[in-house]
């Protein structure tokens, strides 16, 4: 699927909130926020995950959902989207790792030492934050 380019723009800004929500084998949720979500290009999320929860789940259930929140609006006026995620690629080195590490480590330092998996999702679909029906 290709995003809208409402969701580039959310993805244009550091002003935002990311959550990552996925599930094990076993159906049991998890929900974490991430700093590192990037749009790679209109149908593909990539980020970094150190050996947590997250990462376990998708081992062994590669959907996820990703919902950006901006920063600034509450209740009715919050302003976002949801992305439903298919995990399509992994990798623990390489150039795909190196690439997308090297600039949250220039932002971060140190705190990236525990991102240790890079993962890849197709994007699926894409919903707003507030769904009334009036697409993104």
């Amino acid at each position: 699927m290709q995003v809208s380019d409402a969701v580039k723009e959310f993805f244009a800004t550091r002003e935002r909130t990311n959550v990552l929500a996925t599930s094990g084998r076993d159906g049991e949720v998890n929900v974490a926020a991430f700093g590192s979500p990037t749009l790679q290009n209109d149908d593909t999320i990539m980020m970094m995950l150190g050996d947590n929860r997250t990462w376990g789940n998708l081992k062994e259930n590669p959907n996820a959902a990703l919902l950006v929140m901006m920063h600034g609006g509450v209740g009715m006026g919050m302003k976002g989207c949801r992305l439903y995620l298919k995990l399509r690629d992994t990798s623990d080195e390489g150039e795909k790792f190196d690439a997308l590490l090297g600039p949250i480590r220039e932002r971060i330092g140190r705190g990236a030492d525990i991102l240790k998996h890079y993962v890849e999702f197709n994007i699926l679909s894409a919903r707003p934050i507030l769904d009334f029906g009036q697409g993104i």
